[in-house]
C-alpha cells in the first residue's frame, strides 16, 4: 500500500486545494466554480493538477482531475481490497 499523505507534492497542497483535488475525484468535473473557488482552481491548474475541458470537447463541467492530479491523491485499500480515498489526512 503506498501512503500519499506522506509524499512530499501532496503535503505541499494547502487544505483547501487537498479538498478541492478530493471533490474533483469524488464528484467529477466542476462545472462552474464560485467566485471563492477560482483562486485554488487557478493555483491547482498552474501546478498541473487540474485542467480546462479541451476545445471541441462536449463534456459537461470546466475543470477536470489531470493524470498528475490523480497520481498525487491519497488512495488506501481497505480489508475487502476496495480503494477508497480518505477524506480527512491521518494524524
Amino acid at each position: 500500500m503506498f501512503d500519499a499523505e506522506s509524499s512530499p507534492a501532496w503535503r505541499a497542497l494547502t487544505l483547501g486545494q487537498q479538498m478541492m483535488l478530493r471533490r474533483l475525484d469524488r464528484e467529477g468535473s466542476l462545472p462552474s466554480p464560485g467566485p471563492w473557488e477560482m483562486r485554488t482552481v487557478r493555483s491547482l491548474l498552474a501546478r498541473g493538477l487540474v485542467r480546462p475541458r479541451r476545445p471541441g470537447d462536449e463534456t459537461a463541467g470546466l475543470w477536470f482531475l489531470s493524470a498528475k492530479g490523480s497520481r498525487i491523491l491519497p488512495r488506501d485499500t481497505d480489508a475487502s481490497g476496495q480503494v477508497r480515498i480518505p477524506f480527512s489526512p491521518s494524524p
